[in-house]
């Protein structure tokens, strides 16, 4: 799949789904957009030599191998279905560090990932909040393995 092919399917699966807010910027740039503060805009940027996804802040770096490609698609899913969420901690309301957490089936959130700014306003307590998108329903992720079990 090149890096058009990868942005023109999202694009086909999204528009299924007016409600959902998105733009296609060019070729290799889509933005899809929260619904509201609770959420966190998605972006996929693709390119010859990798493929970029960021939820908010934190972010991944994809080869564009068929493997990461369908790896970076699949996360891509859990962040509109809310599967996946940010685990945001801010001091004095700067945000400077984000955990990305997956739900497994039986609704418990696991650790996947970290990335952080420099804080070094280490005395003041942290706030956190957490951001999940809602844009898919999850039921949508579950329903092709229904049969297997």
């Amino acid at each position: 799949m090149t890096e058009q092919n990868i942005i023109d399917t999202v694009v086909e699966k999204l528009n299924k789904y007016p409600d959902i807010k998105f733009d296609k910027k060019n070729d290799s740039e889509l933005e899809i957009f929260c619904r509201d503060d609770k959420g966190f805009d998605i972006l996929l940027q693709t390119d010859q030599r990798e493929n970029t996804l960021h939820f908010g802040t934190f972010h991944w770096h994809y080869d564009n191998t068929e493997e990461e490609t369908n790896e970076m698609l699949n996360q891509l899913v859990f962040g509109l279905t809310g599967i996946a969420r940010l685990k945001e901690f801010s001091k004095n309301g700067k945000a400077y560090k984000w955990t990305l957490q997956i739900q497994d089936r039986d609704g418990n959130w696991f650790d996947n990932g970290t990335m952080g700014l420099m804080n070094f306003n280490f005395w003041s307590k942290a706030d956190i909040k957490y951001l999940q998108n809602d844009l898919l329903p999850k039921a949508l992720l579950y329903a092709d393995n229904e049969t297997e079990h």
